[in-house]
């Protein structure tokens, strides 16, 4: 039987961090969990008998851990097929939140709710709560983040933001600016995507045309859109941080005689169905979602139902460039 002293010893720790990091109260130290939670799952321990009888009797039930309001067309559009690819192999879905994650944390509500493993889509991916589900001994998958020895599925956010520059770049483009979202995994990833393909390409890119708004608010989106055309007259071209902000935007400043893309070209990103449905159609970046949810539930499957074999990994699944009308072509 492991003991938090074995796993102390292994990870040069004190028992008290080992204790701390297992019940996700250490939040200074986000490495350290990390280390502490995966050498305790990799040396088989649990933390009392009832725990290692739910890890050896399935309920064919996942856990989805998503914190925020089910109103994004992108997450709603993936639970969907999370829901779809889960069910063609006998499982069901439940979703966790900070409501009902209850004393303990989401980890103690999932072995409570006895569930076979989980899936974490939208979460804050620093708190020690997040690491102890993601790192702990319940098998889970984390969509668009990565965690050291963890199972990640995400879009390729970094090569799709290459395509997306080199796309308007090819329109003729020379002047962008770059409306991302907040900091984190994603937004990370997209922007070292931004900045390789503008260099590649000889794009400067002045300091101010850089900017960190919000996803999912075309309010935001719209001001910063109107503070960079006043500060920065001559740029041509302006990537949003999602398509329902870039929409909402677009509204915004269509109603004050700024016309898109005579004026400015704009590009969103997700592919939701509703910028093909106004005018102009928007020209976006549309990720997978059906192949992002087979790949998560598959992996999440092999970790339940195959533990021995299962090796953690990441996979990245690319999108398309849908062509709209938000784009104009300049002379080159």
């Amino acid at each position: 039987m492991v003991r938090l002293k074995d796993i102390a010893e292994a990870c040069g720790v004190s028992v008290a961090s080992v204790s701390r990091a297992l019940n996700g109260l250490m939040k200074e130290d986000q490495e350290r969990t990390i280390l502490i939670c995966r050498t305790a799952r990799e040396m088989g321990y649990y933390p009392n008998a009832a725990a290692k009888a739910l890890k050896t009797s399935h309920s064919s039930n996942i856990g989805v851990l998503y914190e925020d309001q089910l109103n994004h067309e992108y997450f709603s559009s993936l639970l969907n097929e999370l829901r779809r690819e889960a069910a063609a192999r006998g499982y069901d879905l439940t979703l966790i939140n900070s409501e009902n994650g209850g004393e303990g944390g989401y980890y103690d509500h999932v072995r409570r709710r006895n569930l076979d493993g989980v899936i974490v889509i939208q979460a804050d991916f620093e708190s020690a709560e997040v690491i102890r589900l993601a790192t702990g001994s319940v098998p889970s998958v984390i969509i668009d983040h990565l965690y050291e020895g963890c199972d990640c599925v995400g879009n390729d956010n970094r090569a799709s933001m290459e395509q997306i520059v080199r796309y308007a770049w090819g329109k003729g483009h020379r002047e962008f600016a770059y409306i991302c979202g907040e900091q984190g995994a994603v937004t990370g990833d997209r922007l070292a995507g931004f900045y390789k393909a503008c260099t590649e390409l000889g794009i400067r890119v002045p300091e101010g045309r850089v900017r960190e708004g919000h996803f999912h608010e075309p309010a935001v989106c719209a001001e910063m859109i109107r503070e960079i055309l006043d500060q920065n007259r001559e740029v041509t071209c302006i990537l949003c941080p999602d398509d329902y902000s870039c929409l909402g935007a677009i509204v915004e400043l269509v109603s004050e005689g700024i016309s898109v893309p005579e004026r400015i070209s704009l590009i969103g990103y997700d592919g939701i169905r509703m910028g093909r449905m106004v005018k102009p159609q928007l020209t976006t970046y549309s990720q997978d979602i059906r192949v992002i949810a087979r790949e998560t539930i598959a992996l999440l499957l092999e970790a339940i139902e195959t533990p021995e074999d299962h090796q953690p990994r990441k996979i990245l699944v690319p999108g398309r460039l849908i062509e709209g009308e938000t784009v104009r072509e300049l002379s080159r």
